[in-house]
């Protein structure tokens, strides 16, 4: 099976709307809020976002297997990976892997030396995945989901 990556741009809203919604609803359930507030948003919303961030998709053999972000922090030294899933089918594969690559090279075309994320701190296979392609933990982040931090630095060397 083939895996392939690109950058969605804003004409890409309903793809963008599409995966995003999947993530969500598998992560938060059908009825969840969340997912009604996401499903709610309009195209200039999705359009708007897909201008200010970097969103990628993984395709296998032609259907969407998974997303991930990545948007600019206040501190010009860094970027975050957020919005990361990959379809069950798809865990595994490397699509994740590939994902990741695509939100490194993005920070890095824009200047950034450190890319940090957040992740649930009972999400097992997740710590493993990250701490595998070089995201060490950096500390909970604090709130209520309780969320650990973690950070890679892209620094050669």
């Amino acid at each position: 099976m083939t895996t392939t990556v690109h950058r969605l741009c804003p004409d890409d809203w309903a793809l963008a709307r599409e995966v995003r919604l999947a993530s969500v609803r598998e992560s938060f359930g059908p009825d969840s809020d969340f997912l009604h507030e996401q499903a709610g948003l309009d195209e200039a919303a999705w359009r708007g976002v897909l201008t200010r961030h970097a969103r990628f998709v993984a395709h296998r053999d032609g259907r969407p297997a998974g997303t991930a972000c990545w948007r600019p922090s206040a501190d010009d030294d860094e970027g975050y990976l957020y919005g990361m899933w990959v379809a069950a089918e798809a865990r595994g594969t490397g699509v994740a892997g590939a994902l990741v690559d695509a939100v490194v090279t993005v920070s890095l075309e824009q200047g950034r030396s450190r890319l940090t994320l957040k992740v649930e701190p009972g999400n097992a296979r997740a710590l493993a995945f990250y701490a595998k392609t070089g995201f060490r933990t950096v500390s909970g982040a604090g709130g209520p989901a309780a969320l650990m931090l973690m950070t890679r630095d892209l620094r050669p060397g």
